[in-house]
């Protein structure tokens, strides 16, 4: 094209943009491996120590902190505290249970969770550490969603070492397993098909 007033001013403006997309690629270039060198591969660019953190929808997060708190039901008072980037709460039960009763110098405590922090191997470590903890199962099972009977709804009859399920029959116990470290009893009946509750 012949040089024009008009082509001039666009070649001076795109010559513009691509200076500032050079420098800004520079910077990303700077920030790339400085997450690369990080431990966890991530930076935060308004707040060093904040790390993405897996929420409760599948595929969500959210950058910042989870803040555990241990407060004395007596008086309401916070005995400690902790900053984690930790998205679950799973395992802080036995951390923070310690950490108040190495705080309040006492030989046993009692300590009172939501079931978000329900985890056997958490329990079992405050239970060692002469910790009696009570907090509620969680409803993990999807069997309610499906329309069928959860595992509340079957109860466990001791003397037997049996289970009666809402049907009135009882599930025996068939044999013991182990997975992902933990012992599970196996309990069944064979009356399910000819069930007047199948459907």
């Amino acid at each position: 094209q012949e040089p024009t007033e008009a082509l001039a001013t666009k070649v001076t403006r795109l010559t513009e943009k691509l200076t500032k997309l050079k420098e800004e690629m520079g910077k990303l270039a700077v920030y790339e491996k400085q997450m690369l060198a990080s431990p966890d591969q991530q930076i935060s660019l308004t707040d060093p120590d904040s790390r993405s953190m897996a929420t409760s929808g599948r595929g969500s997060g959210v950058v910042g902190y989870n803040v555990q708190v241990a407060v004395d039901t007596e008086h309401h008072l916070i005995v400690t505290h902790e900053v984690t980037n930790s998205g679950s709460d799973r395992a802080q039960l036995a951390n923070m249970a310690k950490q108040a009763k190495a705080v309040l110098k006492t030989e046993t405590l009692e300590a009172v969770a939501d079931r978000g922090y329900f985890n056997s191997p958490e329990i079992l470590a405050c239970h060692e550490a002469g910790i009696t903890v009570t907090l509620p199962k969680p409803l993990t099972s999807g069997a309610k969603a499906d329309g069928r009977f959860g595992k509340q709804d079957f109860a466990y009859l001791p003397e037997e070492d049996a289970y009666r399920c809402p049907a009135g029959e009882r599930l025996s116990y068939r044999y013991t397993n182990e997975e992902d470290g933990k012992v599970l009893r196996r309990y069944w009946t064979t009356a399910c098909q000819s069930c007047s509750l199948k459907t």
